[in-house]
């Protein structure tokens, strides 16, 4: 049986208190940290133990739309639409950019049925754990996983017929360098897929765009609502690029579980910092500027 939140249920409060103190620590340590390393580090501190599904590993916001009962299932159901939308299937060599612990590669394999999945984490922790767990449910030949980065993607050209990032894009260095990257490695025909979050396109976004449209003092950074991402991925070189909002089955409906979820016994075990970050006060606050895209593009043959 392979790992789940409940394998990490079982600490006293004084052990708790202190995993939370030195948690936080390490995330204080972070910003003084190589910037390539950040993002990984803090998937490493946070680790099983803070996670809030009940049967899984799963690391996001999940996708509500048929009424899923948790946020286990909601997840599921991510990983289903991502699939669908790479007409992901048997044949298939996919490259899953930024794989958490592995839950969605175990799914793609079990009930889509890839010829291979290849995971690329910069996470050293979600790397060995994910590992682990392809080999307890034995799927270690079918699935592999390397540490390396999504804008320097350490696979030839035109190595693979599927690029996936779920929910994992928006803590790349650069879109239009990552977008580059899995353009290349691509075999002509492929589909790049992700599922991720963005800001709302609102008046303060379209300023914020264009200014990195056009020469300015300002430092360039990669700012992009649902158009400007459809528009780098043509940019890259992707063809019939599409983007499209799934926000509203995804942060009203994660919001209403949550305020039940983080009531139960087992959720003690998670980082009282990010039970706030999570509660309905805090997404209440920050769900209303973030959207949520389901973003596919495909290499033309």
């Amino acid at each position: 049986m392979t790992l789940t939140t409940a394998d990490y249920s079982v600490e006293d409060f004084r052990t708790r208190s202190f995993r939370w103190a030195k948690e936080c620590y390490e995330w204080s340590r972070v910003p003084f940290l190589p910037a390539g390393e950040r993002v990984g580090r803090v998937y490493d501190v946070v680790g099983p133990r803070n996670l809030f599904g009940e049967d899984s590993l799963f690391i996001n916001l999940g996708y509500w739309r048929d009424n899923p009962a948790t946020l286990d299932e909601a997840s599921r159901d991510l990983a289903r639409l991502v699939a669908r939308e790479a007409e992901l299937g048997p044949g298939d060599i996919q490259l899953d950019v930024g794989f958490g612990y592995g839950d969605q590669d175990f799914l793609w394999a079990q009930e889509f049925e890839p010829e291979q999945i290849i995971g690329v984490n910069i996470a050293v922790e979600q790397i060995e754990i994910a590992t682990r767990r392809a080999a307890e449910l034995g799927l270690a030949h079918r699935i592999r996983y390397q540490y390396g980065s999504a804008v320097d993607l350490p696979y030839p050209d035109e190595s693979c017929t599927k690029v996936t990032a779920l929910e994992s894009a928006f803590h790349f260095p650069s879109y239009p360098k990552f977008f580059a990257e899995a353009h290349r490695v691509l075999r002509p025909g492929g589909k790049l897929v992700t599922a991720d979050i963005v800001p709302r396109t609102t008046p303060t976004t379209r300023a914020l765009l264009r200014l990195t449209d056009h020469p300015s003092p300002l430092p360039k950074t990669d700012i992009f609502d649902l158009h400007h991402y459809r528009r780098a991925l043509t940019t890259a070189g992707f063809s019939n690029a599409t983007t499209y909002s799934i926000r509203r089955h995804v942060y009203t409906p994660l919001a209403a579980y949550l305020t039940k979820r983080l009531r139960d016994p087992d959720m003690r075990r998670v980082n009282p910092a990010l039970r706030l970050a999570f509660s309905h006060p805090a997404l209440t606050l920050w769900g209303p500027w973030a959207d949520y895209i389901i973003a596919v593009g495909t290499k033309s043959p």
